[in-house]
C-alpha cells in the first residue's frame, strides 16, 4: 500500500512546555508492544476508559501513564482531534485482563478519523492509516487548560504516523457498509478503492468479528433550536417527575423535547428547506437547514441511515442528505483524512464560512440548506455548536456516550427524545427505546497470526474486557449512559446479579445483525 503523508505547518507544533515531565514509556524502544487500532469515534469514550482504567489502572494509580491529545476529568474524555494515544507500563491487576506481564510497556494508538469503517476496511486490505505521532515532546505542545493531569497529558501531538491498523472497532456489523456507508474522501486515494458492494461475506469470513456492546445513539439540537422545541410543545406548562416545573435546563425525562421519527426522516433526508415542523418561533423557521452529520464510512452515519433511511436493510430506502444537498455557497466536501475540506480549509473556518459572516456570530443566512460532513463525532459537536454561536439552528447525531457540558462554549447542545422515549441506559436496556446498535471489534485472522504473542494477547484480551459491566462501570460517570452489555455477557437473569450488571446489562438484542429489530432474550 502506497505511503501518504498529511502536510503540516512546522510552526504548529513547537517544542513542548518544560513544565511537562518526559513520558515513562518510549514508544519505539524494544520491548514496548505497539497496538494500532481504528474505527468508531462514538466509542472513543468506552475505549480510552477500557485502556487508561482497566489495562493502565488509571492516572492517578499509575504514574507511568501518559495521554497523548486526551484528557481526564470528572465530566468525562476530552480529546484534542481525531489522533490519540495512551502509553503506560501495565499493572499487576491490568496486565493479567491482557495476558502481559507487569510493568510491560505498552504503546496504544487509537485513529477515530473516518469513523467506523476504518476500523472494517484499512483491517481487512492492510491500508495505513494516520496515528498521533508521541516519539518526541518536540512534536506535542502543551495546552494550559486542557488536561487535568499536567504533568501526563500533552496536547498537539500531530497526526503524523502511518500504520496499518491491527484491529478495528465499528458502531455496526462489518456487512453494513456497503453503498452509501463506503468511505468516500475526496483526498484519500485508497478510500476510492474500497468496494463499493462492501465485503463480501467470504471476505467477512476472513475477519474474526465478535460484537462487544451496545451504542445508544441519539438526535441532537443545537440549544437555540432546543428552547424553540421546548416551546412548540408548550413544555414550560408540564412538570417534572417530582412535580417541579419545566425548564429548558431540566434533565427530567418529562420536561425533554421530542422529535417524531417521520419528522427525523424528513430533515437528514433532505427533504425540508425550513424548520416549521419543529419551531414556531417566526424569526428563524426559514433560516438556513443546518444537518450535521458524518462521512461516509462513520458508523454513526451508518446506524443514522438505518434508524431513518432504513438503509441497507429495507426495500423502500429514504438516502441520507449529503454535501450535494448543500445551497450554502461555501459548502465543500471533507476529508476524514486530512481533517480539512477539499480546498485545505479547517472545519472551524469551514464552518464559519457557512454559516453567516462576523466571525461566525451571525446572522444566520436564510433560504439555504447546509449539509456539513464531520471525520469524527467532535466535528458533529463543533457543527452544532457553530450554528448556536451564529444565532440559528442545526440538528445531528451523537452517540449518548457523548455529553453536553454543562458550561463553556463546548456545551451549546443537547439530545432530544425520540417519538417520546428518553435515549438513556434505563429505556434502552428494557427495549423501550430502539435508535440501538451493536457494536463490534475485528481484526483479520491472517494478519493476526504475524502479530508478536503479547500483542496478540492485547487485543484479544481487550475484545474480552470491554464486553463486561464491570469494566464498563469504570468508565468516567458521564460516559456510561451510552453503552450497555449484552445480554449474554453476564449470567442470570435481566436485573439481577452484581451491581454493574443490574446497571449495565441489557435484556434486548439484535443478535449481531443490525437488520434484526431489537428483540428480548432476558
Amino acid at each position: 500500500m502506497k505511503l501518504r503523508s498529511i502536510a503540516i505547518a512546522a510552526a504548529a507544533f513547537a517544542a513542548a512546555s518544560s513544565s511537562f515531565a518526559a513520558p515513562s514509556v518510549s514508544v519505539d524502544a524494544a520491548g514496548t508492544v505497539r497496538i494500532y487500532m481504528a474505527g468508531a469515534t462514538a466509542l472513543r469514550n468506552t475505549i480510552a476508559g477500557i485502556v487508561l482504567n482497566d489495562v493502565c489502572g488509571g492516572t492517578a494509580a499509575n504514574t507511568t501513564t501518559t495521554l497523548y491529545n486526551m484528557a481526564e476529568s470528572g465530566t468525562g474524555f476530552a480529546f484534542n482531534g481525531n489522533f490519540w494515544g495512551i502509553t503506560c507500563k501495565v499493572t499487576a491487576t491490568g496486565g493479567a485482563k491482557i495476558g502481559v506481564p507487569t510493568n510491560t510497556s505498552i504503546a496504544f494508538f487509537k485513529s477515530d478519523a473516518g469513523g467506523s469503517a476504518q476500523g472494517v476496511f484499512p483491517v481487512y486490505f492492510g491500508t495505513q492509516r494516520p496515528f498521533v505521532e508521541p516519539a518526541t515532546l518536540a512534536n506535542c505542545v502543551g495546552a494550559a487548560g486542557f488536561t487535568a493531569v499536567a504533568d501526563r497529558a500533552y496536547y498537539g501531538c500531530p497526526g503524523t504516523r502511518l500504520a496499518a491498523p491491527m484491529f478495528g472497532m465499528s458502531d455496526v456489523e462489518p456487512a453494513l457498509f456497503k453503498g452509501v456507508n463506503v468511505p468516500n474522501d475526496p483526498v484519500d486515494t485508497s478510500d476510492d478503492s474500497y468496494p463499493q458492494d462492501g465485503l463480501s461475506q467470504a471476505q467477512i469470513g476472513e475477519l474474526q468479528v465478535t460484537p462487544v456492546v451496545q451504542t445508544l445513539f441519539a438526535v441532537a439540537v443545537n440549544n437555540t433550536l432546543y428552547a424553540d422545541m421546548f416551546a412548540k410543545q408548550s413544555l414550560a406548562t408540564k412538570f417534572s417527575s417530582t412535580g417541579v416545573a419545566c425548564t429548558t435546563s431540566s434533565i427530567d425525562e418529562n420536561c425533554i423535547p421530542s422529535i417524531g421519527q417521520a419528522e427525523a426522516r424528513s430533515m437528514f433526508g433532505g427533504s425540508e428547506v425550513n424548520w416549521r415542523m419543529l419551531s414556531a418561533n417566526s424569526a428563524l423557521v426559514d433560516s438556513q437547514v443546518n444537518i450535521c452529520r458524518r462521512v461516509q464510512g462513520s458508523g454513526t452515519q451508518a446506524a443514522a441511515n438505518l434508524q431513518f433511511g432504513g438503509f441497507p436493510c429495507s426495500s423502500n430506502v429514504v438516502a441520507p442528505a449529503d454535501v450535494g444537498y448543500s445551497s450554502s455557497a461555501a459548502a465543500e466536501a471533507m476529508s476524514a483524512f486530512t481533517g480539512k475540506t477539499q480546498s485545505g480549509k479547517s472545519i472551524a473556518n469551514y464552518l464559519i464560512d457557512n454559516m453567516g459572516g462576523n466571525a461566525g456570530v451571525g446572522p444566520m443566512p436564510s433560504g439555504t440548506t447546509f449539509v456539513f460532513e464531520g471525520p469524527g463525532t467532535g466535528d458533529v459537536v463543533s457543527c452544532l455548536n457553530a450554528a448556536n454561536k451564529a444565532l440559528g439552528y442545526a440538528i445531528g447525531h451523537v452517540s449518548k456516550e457523548n455529553v453536553p457540558a454543562t458550561s463553556g462554549t463546548v456545551g451549546l447542545w443537547k439530545h432530544v427524545r425520540l417519538e417520546g422515549a428518553n435515549p438513556d441506559g434505563t429505556q434502552a436496556k428494557q427495549g423501550r427505546y430502539d435508535y440501538v446498535v451493536e457494536s463490534t471489534i475485528q481484526y483479520k485472522v491472517a494478519s493476526f497470526t504475524g502479530f508478536t504473542a503479547q500483542q496478540k494477547s492485547f487485543i484479544t484480551g481487550f475484545t474480552t474486557e470491554i464486553a463486561k459491566p464491570d469494566a464498563l462501570a469504570k468508565l468516567p460517570a458521564a460516559n456510561q449512559n451510552g453503552v450497555l452489555a449484552l445480554p449474554l455477557s453476564y449470567a442470570g437473569d435481566f436485573g439481577t446479579g452484581s451491581v454493574n450488571e443490574i446497571k449495565f446489562g441489557s435484556r434486548v438484542s439484535r443478535a449481531g445483525n443490525s437488520c434484526q429489530p431489537l428483540a428480548g432474550l432476558k
